[in-house]
């Protein structure tokens, strides 16, 4: 069910070397990023122009994963390339996501590098670095990796962030996950289902009616039964949306679950659909329904 990958996730494969994003000051233009950040880092120089793409060009800049992007409160994007002898580049680009929790939630959405220790939250390997500060992201990318070049990347992403401004606030719904076994590093906040699938893939279709009103938190938990756990929960305008949502994934993916909607899986472990008001709890990979409901039951769900 779950899809896994070595090297590079579907996020980072589609960008490739041309994806090295960054952020921007807070309140200011992308474009104002050409006058802060340094144009020589190391032995490595600009080269050609800084551009800058919106919602309506990104594609002639990422074509094939923009809507990765697009399923974000994406804004701008500042590029620059970097070159140095020996043919060796870097590409930097400056994501403005509008706010701080759309900046973290296309940071969550691919993680799987250690940390770097830059901006609020970050990762460095295989020549790219990622971090978020505040309402924007920021990547460094290498077209190789020697030693120099790292140490490069690492510098220049110090730079960048000076010009970001101060850290923000986590998504609210993150703070409503239950905290005991939860897995540090793992969470990934989104809206659509484009985002929901490159984490842990649940259907071709649309069958929890994700799109731009919904707030998704997608959370992994210990267990002791081998393996982790997964939650999906989601939070939809009113609570007749949750309500259909609940019934069209119960319909598609566990039609033999009884009332409580908790089911067995082809895995021997269980799955269940939980509602409260316009909140959407979705557990996989329980090992036993007791597990499931406890975990329910932590969540700090707003009171009626």
């Amino acid at each position: 069910m779950q899809v896994r990958r070595r090297g590079r996730s579907i996020l980072s494969a589609v960008f490739g070397f041309i994806t090295v994003l960054t952020a921007l000051p807070a309140g200011g233009a992308v474009s104002d990023f050409s006058n802060k950040v340094p144009r020589k880092i190391g032995s490595f120089m600009s080269e050609g122009e800084d551009r800058v793409y919106d919602r309506k060009t990104l594609y002639d800049y990422v074509d094939g994963g923009a809507e990765v992007y697009l399923a974000f409160d994406f804004r701008e994007v500042w590029t620059r390339k970097y070159t140095a002898p020996g043919g060796r580049e870097l590409a930097l680009d400056i994501f403005d996501m509008g706010t701080p929790a759309e900046a973290f939630g296309i940071f969550s959405c691919d993680r799987q590098d250690p940390g770097a220790g830059i901006g609020q939250e970050s990762e460095y390997g295989f020549g790219l670095l990622r971090f978020w500060q505040g309402r924007y992201f920021v990547t460094v990318t290498a077209s190789a990796e020697d030693e120099e070049t790292g140490k490069t990347v690492l510098d220049l992403g110090r730079e960048v962030v000076k010009h970001l401004g101060p850290p923000g606030d986590l998504p609210g719904l993150v703070n409503l996950l239950p905290a005991p076994s939860l897995r540090a590093g793992r969470t990934s906040y989104f809206h659509e289902s484009v985002n929901l699938n490159n984490r842990f893939f649940v259907s071709a279709e649309n069958i929890f009616h994700l799109g731009r009103s919904t707030d998704c938190v997608f959370a992994e938990y210990e267990t002791d039964a081998g393996g982790p756990a997964y939650l999906l929960l989601i939070r939809y305008p009113d609570a007749e949306k949750s309500a259909a949502s609940r019934r069209s994934f119960v319909e598609a993916y566990m039609p033999e679950a009884g009332p409580e909607g908790l089911a067995r899986t082809e895995n021997h472990k269980w799955v269940g659909a939980f509602l409260e008001g316009p909140f959407l709890a979705i557990i996989f990979d329980a090992p036993e329904p007791d597990w499931a409901r406890r975990l329910i039951a932590r969540l700090q769900l707003p009171k009626k």
